[in-house]
């Protein structure tokens, strides 16, 4: 049920156009490669978009800035790139 919940959400995303969207764990049910499409069709539909997610690893390039939580009540807010080096 969830992958068709985030299917109808991502289809109601580009029919609308909206400047930027909040995804929340939006692509937790389809695969890395899915996830680039519907991330890069975004970007190209010029969708900012704000993203929720664990997998950091595979969203990371699609963003411009990281806001990491650490689970303790700390945070850390950076750029992507400076993100991927550390």
């Amino acid at each position: 049920m969830a992958g068709e919940q985030q299917r109808v959400a991502l289809a109601r995303l580009f029919f609308s156009q909206p400047i930027f969207a909040i995804l929340d764990e939006c692509t937790s049910a389809v695969s890395v490669d899915v996830e680039a499409q519907i991330y890069l069709a975004a970007k190209e539909a010029g969708i900012s978009l704000l993203s929720v997610s664990h997998r950091i690893e595979s969203l990371l390039r699609f963003h411009d800035h990281v806001l990491a939580f650490d689970g303790a009540g700390g945070y850390r807010f950076t750029s992507a790139d400076a993100f991927r080096q550390a």
